[in-house]
């Protein structure tokens, strides 16, 4: 029904402008002033926003739109309801932009110049970040436009631009307003992720779309070609797009490369937000992250009874160590959180918050004294975190804790997502519970950091079962969801990650620290992982790993089940040519003996000239090991790229090979078969890179 001509709350309809796939707009004049008008049917709004009283969400919605206010962005100004033949319209009055879309631009005139494109883009970028860090309705800051293509960008004659119809698609139930098989919108510019699921997006799918509007401005073109909206989805999901210069080889290649990440499927490959797009526009390199991280390799030691280890040791190594210190260790071993912070220590503090999550942690020394342990003899569970109250409680103690305890870096608190001593019940899904809760969690944190420490990095946990990453679909999770968040680095524990782990399982664990840290430019901390397998993993180009001074080889979820740690009789000894440590029997260490006699003792300083009984001693044996590991550690920091870190770690393999068919009377042909695994899998790595 066109309703030109007529007056609504003081609003003179002078004229209609178009209608679209939710409403019409029309040109209105009022008090001397110019708007447009959008309305739209009340039936046309999500069930979920047209609740009436306290809990009206449209209103709450359109509220915080009325609040934008950007050069780039039009402006909503007033907002009213009337009831036309017993159904309720809304009518969206915003201010009145002149000019042309950016639509009808391309149509008349082609596409762009390059310099001519970004200089329009570029503001286009401007707007949009000033609505993704506006605070919204959820939890999380920003607005999401949804709905980005050139025809809701206006350009006046003088080159300024309004961006229109922002955070609008939010709202909208597009099934009540389109027939069975319509094409609603503008498909072409829609994200991979949007076309699967349009309510469960982030910013990242406002980046691909910004993709989509560049590659036009610059070629005229869309990045697939198709012939049908079947065809167009699954080229969008499914198909690598065409590089734009292939229609226009003059663009430059930074340029291009910059749009060929925007469209990226995967969100953890794109840009995580507009600020990272603006300085790759600008400089000569793709930027990802607001800072440079230092992501060259280290090892992380797991503090337990080493106070004299690490004096002695410190004697005659002066290099900065990297240690993990367990917070409910303070109350039995002080000494550990008095470490010089003085260039000597980085310190980061494990909050033990997995533990908490298992009744085991009522039978152990120093858990319960936590601040943020529960109390009267309950766990820690999705359930008992499900108020947001609570969860915020729970994060500010676990990060002031650390803050006292004078950790470098913070953590945020994180459980193990495949915790099983919750039993699922029906319409319960409890490791999406658990990754649902360490997600809230973290941000959380991250604003906890802003707030409070904002000179301190703070780094995610992330706690899930090896096998897990073996589904291509949990993996995508993981690192879609993690790379969203503006922390500073990652500790990955995962269940299952030993030493004679499957092939499959370790490719795609590594697998997915490479990607997690070259899609973020962040450090990755691998934790509990045995040195041998923790130097390959340098050698990937992961960041870091950690494990106990020659223990705490790996992470599993028994250990917190069990009640303790059984006390065994051995002590572990690092060897070098086996890329692995070793349990030697203390008394009777026969075994380092037969290894020796074949292919000799370990020549550094803390173990030349002495006798078995000697270097296998408790003390003797980790000072052995922090000297070589951090020997190891240069070795690797030395090779200069990639590649040549992967060769070595081969080579170290095959070496670690024939030491064991060296020793057929110490070892059977079993213990080596783990070998045979990584080779294969650090073979295919090499091969991918």
């Amino acid at each position: 029904m066109n309703i030109t001509g007529t007056t609504i709350n003081g609003y003179f309809l002078n004229a209609f402008i178009d209608s679209g796939g939710f409403g019409a707009v029309y040109k209105a004049e009022k008090d001397g002033k110019t708007y447009a008008i959008k309305i739209f049917r009340e039936d046309y709004v999500l069930k979920e926003f047209r609740q009436r009283g306290d809990k009206n969400r449209i209103q709450r919605e359109i509220t915080i739109l009325k609040t934008v206010n950007h050069p780039y962005l039009i402006k909503y100004v007033d907002d009213f309801t009337l009831i036309s033949q017993s159904i309720p319209s809304i009518f969206l009055v915003m201010e009145f932009a002149e000019g042309r879309t950016l639509r009808e631009i391309l149509d008349t005139q082609g596409p762009f110049e390059e310099q001519q494109a970004l200089n329009i883009f570029s503001k286009i970028l401007y707007g949009t970040q000033h609505l993704h860090n506006i605070r919204g309705d959820d939890e999380d800051k920003g607005i999401i436009h949804r709905d980005l293509h050139p025809k809701n960008i206006i350009i006046d004659v003088a080159g300024h631009i309004k961006i229109i119809d922002y955070g609008l698609s939010k709202i909208i139930d597009y099934s009540s307003i389109t027939k069975t098989g319509d094409i609603l919108g503008f498909p072409p510019y829609m994200s991979p992720e949007q076309i699967t699921d349009s309510k469960n997006i982030d910013k990242r799918s406002d980046l691909y779309t910004l993709g989509v509007v560049l590659y036009e401005m610059l070629t005229g073109k869309f990045p697939y070609e198709f012939s049908n909206f079947p065809e167009l989805v699954d080229r969008i999901k499914n198909q690598p797009p065409t590089p734009p210069r292939i229609h226009r080889p003059s663009i430059s290649n930074r340029l291009e490369n910059i749009i060929l990440k925007l469209l990226e499927k995967e969100l953890y490959q794109r840009f995580t937000k507009i600020e990272m797009l603006v300085h790759s526009i600008k400089q000569d390199e793709i930027k990802l992250t607001e800072k440079e991280y230092d992501i060259s390799p280290k090892f992380y030691s797991i503090l337990w009874n080493e106070k004299g280890i690490l004096e002695e040791y410190l004697k005659s190594n002066k290099s900065p160590l990297n240690v993990i210190l367990p917070a409910h260790h303070q109350f039995q071993q002080k000494w550990m959180f008095q470490l010089d912070r003085m260039g000597i220590f980085h310190k980061m503090v494990d909050p033990s918050t997995i533990r908490l999550a298992y009744g085991t942690y009522t039978n152990t020394k120093g858990l319960t004294k936590l601040p943020y342990a529960p109390s009267n003899f309950q766990v820690i569970t999705p359930s008992y975190l499900q108020n947001y109250k609570k969860q915020k409680q729970y994060v500010e103690a676990v990060l002031s804790e650390q803050l006292k305890l004078g950790a470098d870096a913070l953590l945020s608190p994180f459980h193990y997502t495949h915790n099983t001593t919750v039993l699922p019940l029906s319409q319960r899904n409890p490791v999406a519970e658990w990754f649902d809760l360490d997600m809230k969690l973290l941000k959380e944190s991250i604003d906890y950091r802003n707030e409070k420490a904002p000179d301190k990095e703070i780094y995610a946990g992330i706690c899930l079962n090896g096998e897990s990453l073996n589904d291509p679909l949990n993996k995508r999770t993981v690192l879609n969801h993690f790379s969203a968040f503006e922390c500073d680095g990652y500790l990955f524990f995962v269940d299952g990650i030993e030493r004679d782990t499957s092939q499959a399982t370790l490719y795609n664990y590594l697998d997915t620290l490479i990607k997690l840290q070259a899609s973020t430019g962040k450090p990755v901390i691998a934790v509990r992982i045995n040195i041998g397998l923790g130097l390959g993993i340098l050698c990937t180009g992961v960041s870091a790993f950690s494990m106990g001074t020659s223990r705490f080889e790996s992470f599993t979820e028994n250990l917190y089940k069990e009640p303790s740690e059984p006390y065994n009789l051995y002590e572990r000894y690092y060897f070098p040519n086996l890329l692995s440590t070793i349990a030697i029997e203390r008394k009777n260490p026969t075994k380092l003996a037969a290894i020796n006699d074949t292919v000799g003792p370990c020549q550094c300083s803390y173990c030349k000239g002495k006798s078995v009984i000697e270097v296998i001693k408790n003390h003797n044996s980790k000072l052995h090991f922090l000297h070589m590991v951090n020997k190891e550690l240069q070795n690797i920091i030395d090779l200069p790229d990639l590649k040549s870190r992967l060769n070595y770690f081969l080579e170290r393999i095959d070496t670690a090979k024939k030491t064991y068919r060296q020793l057929t009377g110490v070892f059977t042909s079993q213990d080596s078969t783990y070998l045979n695994n990584w080779e294969k899998v650090f073979n295919d790595l090499l091969r991918r890179n």
